[in-house]
C-alpha cells in the first residue's frame, strides 16, 4: 500500500508528465479548474493514466469530486488502502 505522500508524488508525477505542469505548480492545494486549467477532457485524460499507474478503476462519481489535487490524491489513496 502505498502512503499519502507516495500517492501525492505518483499523482504529481503524472501531471507534470501529461499536462506539462512544473513540480511548483502542482501542489495540494492546487485547483484542477481555477489554478491548474484543466477541463473535463483533461480529467478524464488524468483518470486514465491514474488508472494505468495504480491498476485502480475510478468510478464516474470519483471524477466528479475530484476538485484539487488533493481530492485527487484522496480518491486514490481510498482506493488503495
Amino acid at each position: 500500500m502505498l502512503s499519502r505522500a507516495e500517492v501525492f508524488e505518483k499523482v504529481r508525477g503524472v501531471l507534470q508528465s501529461e499536462f506539462e505542469f512544473s513540480e511548483e505548480e502542482v501542489h495540494p492545494d492546487a485547483h484542477l479548474v481555477d489554478d491548474l486549467d484543466l477541463d473535463s477532457v483533461d480529467a478524464v485524460a488524468l483518470m486514465v493514466r491514474l488508472e494505468e499507474e495504480t491498476g485502480l478503476v475510478l468510478s464516474e462519481e470519483d471524477l466528479r469530486s475530484l476538485v484539487t489535487v488533493q481530492s485527487v490524491v484522496d480518491a486514490v489513496a481510498s482506493r488503495l488502502a
